[in-house]
């Protein structure tokens, strides 16, 4: 066994505490006050040479290595919870009603703690900087990333890669396996609030209104074109509506209708051709039944590409501390959106993101679900592959 692995063995029980404490106070976006202060007192105690709070409830450490500098990497977990109601049972399940760790951000907070640990217990035997980046708001949009970008994290100093991953539910029970894709792996998202201004009227006399649920109806019909008939069929996008309303009694011809759609899509080509078709599709609609129709688009997360030269070394690293059979590549990108993306694509710096398999079987449910639950062996796996990964890179 290497060196790295018996070491992230050998604090393990470290790590359990610390996730299940983080797991029984979950704080949504923004508002990870108690989680932060959690994360700054570890890097502290552990020896990190600078703790940084670029936002409110950002934390970002530097760790120099004892040979000397070098190039800088970057290691990102997120850290906040979702509004979701715990049902799992577990004896350490959410202390705070109706918020939970239902996406393992709890699990990606402890693995880069565990990994700042390693690297600290390691530091001698590297050169350069690793940057320990801890992300609040990561699923909340706009997400913490893009303020993170702006507040200057990928400098001082410059980091020349990123790498970042996520814990998944496995049907077949497998823990620790990294799941690999070269190109673009998650999928952007973007939000459309539309709003259909008609005239209401008397029920009995619909021909002196413009009745805007009968033209959201037809807005929803002719939405369902965007992808079939204006996206290249080699490339990929899903558009849904997800929320619709209008109407304020069964007597009275709705004069206001709203919805909300999602876009999601793997390439900028699909997503701006895809936000070109909704603004023409609202507008002919609305000349048609005599509406005007708004369009808002707010623009959510970028789709995240995975650098090619970056997940050959991550094969290499994860498959030499691991084993081979704990790497595998994947068919499919993950039709999730991730704001990790934006790391990469406001400042052009080389990225990879990982999913990584945590149990638990056949009776896993999906992620964001109330009664998820993860294997926490899974923080070994993790903890030694990020390391191997960087100690690889430095070395470079």
């Amino acid at each position: 066994m290497s060196e790295i692995k018996t070491y992230a063995e050998s604090i393990f029980d470290e790590l359990v505490a610390i996730r299940r404490d983080i797991h029984a106070h979950p704080e949504v976006g923004m508002t990870e006050v108690r989680t932060s202060d959690l994360i700054r007192r570890e890097l502290e105690k552990m020896g990190m040479d600078e703790v940084q709070s670029p936002l409110p409830t950002a934390v970002v450490g530097l760790l120099h290595g004892g040979k000397g500098p070098g190039k800088c990497v970057a290691f990102r977990a997120d850290i906040d919870a979702l509004p979701v109601h715990e049902e799992t049972g577990l004896p350490f399940a959410s202390q705070n009603e109706g918020v939970m760790h239902a996406c393992g951000h709890d699990l990606h907070t402890t693995m880069l703690l565990g990994l700042a640990k390693t690297l600290c217990h390691l530091r001698d035997s590297f050169a350069g900087t690793v940057k320990f980046i801890f992300e609040p708001s990561e699923d909340t949009m706009p997400g913490g990333a893009r303020k993170l970008v702006a507040a200057g994290v990928m400098e001082n100093p410059h980091v020349d890669a990123i790498f970042g991953q996520h814990v998944c539910p496995s049907e077949n029970d497998t823990v620790g396996t990294l799941n690999l894709y070269k190109g673009y792996f998650t999928s952007a998202v973007d939000l459309f609030h539309i709003a259909v201004h008609g005239k209401s009227g008397h029920g009995a006399a619909p021909h002196t209104a413009h009745d805007a649920i009968a033209c959201a109806g037809y807005l929803i019909t002719a939405l369902q074109t965007v992808v079939s008939r204006r996206i290249d069929p080699m490339d990929s996008a899903v558009l849904t509506v997800g929320t619709m309303s209008g109407g304020d009694a069964v007597n009275i011809t709705a004069g206001e209708a709203r919805m909300v759609a999602v876009l999601r899509s793997f390439s900028d080509t699909a997503r701006d051709t895809a936000i070109e078709e909704v603004n023409r599709i609202c507008k002919g609609i609305g000349i048609a039944f005599a509406c005007d129709i708004e369009v808002q688009l707010e623009e959510g997360y970028a789709a995240t590409y995975n650098d090619s030269a970056m997940i050959d070394l991550v094969e290499k690293a994860a498959a030499d501390e691991l084993g081979q059979s704990a790497v595998r590549y994947i068919t499919q990108p993950f039709s999730g959106s991730e704001d990790f993306s934006f790391f990469g694509k406001l400042t052009g710096t080389p990225c990879a993101f990982m999913m990584i398999d945590a149990g638990h079987g056949e009776n896993q449910v999906s992620l964001h679900n109330g009664k998820i639950v993860f294997d926490e062996k899974v923080m070994i796996s993790g903890v030694s592959a990020m390391s191997r990964i960087a100690l690889e890179y430095l070395e470079k």
